[in-house]
């Protein structure tokens, strides 16, 4: 079973966690209330457009976590890839690999 965290199954199951939901029609009617709740409240408020998940609002620490786990996830593969080598540093040259995918003229 995959663990929680897991994005490929939140993103196959539609799993927003505890977010709260509310349609576009909700969010113009009550901007002000709904960005209150996730700024002073924290709360994570998904909004719908036709029935489907449309857009998130959440706190900018929310934001600035995902980044930093973004960074983070990054930075452990930059490390991995050069340790497996393939990561050939410099780089490899943009011609080296247009010919090796056919891209060239």
């Amino acid at each position: 079973m995959a663990p929680e965290w897991d994005y490929d199954r939140r993103r196959a199951e539609g799993d927003f966690g505890d977010a709260s939901f509310v349609t576009t029609k909700e969010l113009r009617a009550n901007l002000a209330e709904v960005l209150n709740r996730v700024a002073f409240g924290g709360e994570q408020i998904v909004v719908k457009r036709h029935g489907k998940p449309f857009v998130a609002i959440v706190a900018t620490y929310d934001l600035q976590a995902c980044q930093a786990l973004e960074d983070y996830n990054d930075a452990k593969e930059l490390e991995r890839m050069k340790a497996s080598g393939e990561l050939d540093e410099p780089g490899i040259p943009i011609d080296e690999i247009a010919r090796k995918y056919g891209l060239t003229e």
